[in-house]
């Protein structure tokens, strides 16, 4: 009986030590994005910069980032993410999350194809300015999640975009 108890608090005792390991990783991790977040709306007062939970995320809200069928960023912004990737290269815990979304005007398919090319042109703006490629993830949502009304001419500009998404540490799942 007195073996068992003391298996019994043994293991009390790892499963508590292991929780608390936990709790600091999930601290350090937090503290972490929080920096980042910090310091991404200090510095890029020309971005929208959100704290979500347990991700950081930056849009350009007045930005017409791309022109009508094309994955080409405006080069009016190239300095606004060389300074974005400054910041991510301070914190290279973090990892990107870049989605490319179009307007309307265009076939499913092709609006696909194109909100993919955005956001690997995204990516690619990231890594000239020395974000190792390792840490960004991209996807292309076509016309999905329109911030704006594709009715109007100003709204399809501002559905032609890209939103960064900052996680700490990101592995995408294996499926």
């Amino acid at each position: 009986m007195r073996n068992a108890l003391v298996l019994i608090c043994i293991a009390a005792a790892a499963l508590s030590f292991s929780s608390c390991s936990k709790t600091k990783k999930l601290a350090r991790q937090h503290s972490e994005l929080e920096d980042t977040y910090q310091t991404l709306k200090r510095d890029m007062s020309e971005a929208e910069v959100t704290l979500e939970g347990e991700k950081v995320k930056v849009v350009l809200p007045e930005a017409v980032l791309f022109n009508v069928n094309s994955a080409d960023m405006n080069a009016e912004y190239l300095p606004i993410l060389a300074k974005m990737a400054t910041i991510l290269n301070k914190y290279d815990k973090t990892s990107v999350l870049i989605t490319g979304y179009t307007d309307v005007t265009g076939t499913e398919s092709y609006n696909l194809d194109l909100s993919k090319k955005r956001a690997e042109s995204a990516k690619s703006v990231l890594v000239k300015n020395q974000v190792n490629s390792g840490r960004i993830f991209t996807w292309g949502l076509g016309d999905k999640n329109p911030v704006a009304d594709n009715k109007t001419l100003e709204g399809r500009k501002q559905n032609r975009r890209v939103e960064y998404v900052i996680l700490y540490d990101y592995k995408p799942s294996k499926e």
